[in-house]
C-alpha cells in the first residue's frame, strides 16, 4: 500500500560522528531502500554502495562535496549523484549548517540481473542539467534510468516540474514501484483512495500495482518533486 512519510518524524540512527540516518521506506517496499542522511556542519558520512546495487544520493537540503572518485565533486543543494556498486563514498559538509541527504539503494539484499551503473560515479546538478518540456504541463529534469541520463537499468530518477493547472490521473505500475520526494509548492496525492497534501520535507512512495494520482494543491502556483520508479523500464496502466 503507499504511504506518506514526513521526514521531520524519521527515528534516526547514529551512523559516525555528527551522522544521523532514518529509514524511510519500510518492508513493504521490495524493490528498493530509501533513508534519510543528516550530516552536521564540519562533518563527513562515509558508506560504500553495495556489491551488485545502484546507490543514488540526492542533497535536499544544503551541500557539500561527494568522494568517490578523483578529483571530488561538488554537491550543491537538489543535487544528484549515482554510484556504482561495490564504490567506496563520502559525503563531506564543511559548510555551516546541517545538510540532509536522501540515499536510495536498489536492488535491496540481492544482485540483479538489470545491467547497474558502471563508471565509479556521475553527478547532475539541478541548475545545470536540461529541463525537457514533455505534454500535459510537466517539464522533467532527467538524472539516470535506461534512456535518459547516467545508464542504469535499475533505476529512473529525474526532477519533474508542475504548473498550477497540471493534473496526473489515476494510474498504478505493476512492474516498478515508486519514490515521490517533494522539493516545492505542493501536490495532492491519492494515496489508498483518500487525498493527501504532500509539502517539502515529505515523500510518498508506492509499491507494485498501487493506485495514486497526483496534481498540484490549491494554492499553489506549481510544485516540482523528485520522482524514481524502480527499475527504469517500467509500464504505466491509467484507469
Amino acid at each position: 500500500m503507499g504511504r506518506v512519510v514526513k521526514f521531520a518524524e524519521i527515528a534516526t540512527r547514529t551512523a559516525g560522528d555528527g551522522v544521523q540516518i532514518g529509514p524511510i521506506t519500510s518492508g513493504d517496499a521490495r524493490q528498493f531502500a530509501a533513508e534519510l542522511v543528516r550530516i552536521a556542519p564540519g562533518k563527513r558520512w562515509s558508506a560504500t554502495a553495495p556489491k551488485g546495487a545502484d546507490c543514488y544520493v540526492f542533497s535536499l537540503k544544503g551541500g557539500g562535496t561527494i568522494h568517490a572518485t578523483t578529483p571530488p565533486r561538488d554537491l550543491p543543494e537538489q543535487s544528484f549523484a549515482i554510484i556504482e556498486g561495490g564504490t567506496e563514498f563520502a559525503v563531506e559538509n564543511a559548510g555551516e549548517f546541517g545538510i540532509e541527504i536522501l540515499q536510495v539503494v536498489t536492488p535491496v539484499n540481492s544482485a540483479s540481473a538489470l545491467a547497474g551503473f558502471t563508471g565509479g560515479m556521475a553527478v547532475a546538478e539541478r541548475a545545470k542539467t536540461a529541463v525537457v518540456p514533455v505534454p500535459d504541463q510537466k517539464k522533467r529534469v532527467y538524472f539516470c534510468g535506461h534512456e535518459h541520463g547516467a545508464h542504469t537499468e535499475r533505476g529512473h530518477a529525474m526532477i519533474v516540474i508542475y504548473t498550477s493547472q497540471t493534473f496526473t490521473p489515476l494510474h498504478h505500475h505493476p512492474n516498478a514501484e515508486s519514490l515521490f520526494v517533494l522539493l516545492d509548492g505542493a501536490c495532492e496525492f491519492t494515496v489508498n483512495g483518500a487525498k493527501v497534501v504532500v509539502k517539502p520535507g515529505e515523500g510518498a512512495y508506492f509499491t507494485m500495482n498501487d493506485i495514486h494520482g497526483l496534481h498540484t494543491a490549491q494554492g499553489h502556483a506549481g510544485a516540482s518533486f523528485l520522482e524514481f520508479h524502480i527499475p527504469a523500464a517500467f509500464t504505466t496502466v491509467k484507469l
